[in-house]
């Protein structure tokens, strides 16, 4: 409820703001309102003392979320927890509220208020796809925030009339978009590839165990088998060529002739294994 509520009352507020904005465009002293800087930002203006002046607030902002670190995190998983710990809950609460509403200010000549929103999330988005720590977390967050910045600030100055604020905004969703792709544990791209690996691999294994299936109806667990009664009993059918060649790459089957194949020792010490046998049961031992 309390998610559905911000959202609607953002989409609300955001759209209510858009409409006074198009009804202030056509007063004759439009250009005095200056909100199209304050929505979009506008970097190009910013001076000297602009970045030092951010450069204080953010160091004074991150010594406090160094100081209240741990308190921070008791709140953002179990404030309940918290609670019962005697934290003074309800503060840090609004300290954490303060700390966001403070990065909201400073970036508000770079980026605008409606594009600061990607700028807060989109860079702890991207460093959750490539750590599961919290502290590593907030560094890499840090990191591509930054990197986000130097980036769109310099393919803006090398682009006429090209603004910095929607250049920066956009590299960061780059960022984005690769660590989503492209990271180890939770990228999409290694994410299939490990089930793809895994589908494989359980493929494999079923033939394997359809061989063992079939050796223990004859006295000796070499025994070859033909292919085509493997096709029978393996699903899909027409990948049990290839499955068995794998097989053999491991070392666990050898073919006999052009349509026969068998189990090796190292394949019947991997199916009983699957089977959850022990080698002295294996009657054909």
């Amino acid at each position: 409820k309390y998610d559905s509520a911000l959202g609607m009352m953002l989409s609300v507020f955001f759209g209510f703001g858009l409409v006074l904005l198009t009804f202030i465009q056509k007063r004759p002293d439009a250009n005095q309102a200056g909100l199209d800087t304050y929505l979009f930002g506008q970097a190009a203006s910013l001076r000297v003392s602009d970045v030092v002046m951010m450069a204080v607030i953010a160091a004074v902002a991150l010594a406090l979320v160094y100081v209240l670190w741990k308190e921070f995190k008791v709140l953002s998983f179990d404030p309940d927890f918290g609670r019962t710990l005697g934290l003074p809950i309800r503060r840090l609460d609004i300290a954490l509220t303060t700390l966001l509403v403070v990065s909201i200010v400073i970036g508000l000549q770079t980026v605008g208020v409606v594009l600061m929103s990607a700028m807060i999330i989109s860079p702890a988005a991207a460093a959750r796809q490539w750590t599961d720590r919290l502290g590593r977390m907030v560094v890499l967050s840090g990191v591509f925030g930054a990197l986000a910045g130097v980036t769109g600030a310099a393919i803006s100055s090398a682009q006429a009339k090209l603004p910095t604020g929607p250049t920066i905004v956009v590299a960061v969703s780059f960022i984005v978009g690769v660590s989503l792709l492209l990271a180890p544990n939770r990228g999409m791209v290694w994410s299939r590839l490990r089930t793809w690996r895994a589908g494989r691999r359980l493929r494999m294994d079923a033939v394997l165990m359809d061989l063992f299936l079939l050796a223990t109806q004859h006295d000796s667990p070499e025994h070859p088998h033909d292919r085509r009664v493997l096709d029978a009993m393996s699903f899909p059918r027409g990948a049990t060529k290839r499955n068995l060649r794998l097989l053999a790459d491991r070392g666990y089957v050898q073919q006999i002739d052009a349509t026969r194949w068998a189990l090796t020792q190292d394949g019947t010490d991997r199916a009983r294994m699957l089977a959850h046998e022990s080698p002295t049961d294996w009657k054909l031992a």
